[in-house]
């Protein structure tokens, strides 16, 4: 059984590690733990991870913002996915993704999500998301991407996020 919670201050280390050969720049793995530690824009999130229930291994993480785009609707934004190097191509963060996005649908009622990916997006068009059109993309590297049970992309009335 796998099951999703929130990431206990304790285990940021171990998460900060998940994406270290992706987002590390070359840094000495210790500044990029320091680096994690101490960013402002981490602190800001919440961080969600998916679990072995009968290992307690950490399978895979991610941050979701909440980002204050409309008065009337609530949109988050997810970020920083990532899974161990070992554990990659097992579904993991998809479905880490998915039940995160079904928590948040429930719990807080939120409707809209948005997320960066640089990675292929392929992997998240299968969860639902949508590219958002070329003249609403902020990023050469990143591709916005949208989310929504109840909204499709032309009817959202709120600004594209920047990068979170």
């Amino acid at each position: 059984m796998k099951k999703i919670r929130v990431a206990a201050k304790e285990e940021m280390i171990e998460i900060y590690k998940m994406g270290y050969d992706v987002w590390g720049d070359n840094l000495p793995y210790e500044e990029y733990i320091t680096m994690c530690q101490n960013s402002n824009k981490y602190k800001k999130g919440k961080w969600y991870v998916l679990e072995a229930t009968d290992t307690k291994q950490l399978l895979s993480s991610l941050i979701v913002y909440e980002l204050n785009l409309s008065e009337d609707q609530i949109v988050r934004g997810i970020g920083s996915i990532a899974t161990p190097l070992n554990l990659r191509k097992k579904g993991y963060a998809s479905l880490l993704v998915k039940e995160t996005i079904n928590k948040l649908e429930q719990e807080e009622k939120c409707n809209n999500f948005f997320l960066y990916s640089d990675i292929e997006i392929e992997i998240y068009k299968e969860l639902g998301f949508v590219v958002l059109p070329n003249d609403s993309q902020k990023y050469k590297d990143s591709v916005c991407m949208y989310y929504s049970k109840e909204n499709d992309i032309d009817s959202i009335s709120f600004g594209i996020p920047d990068y979170f």
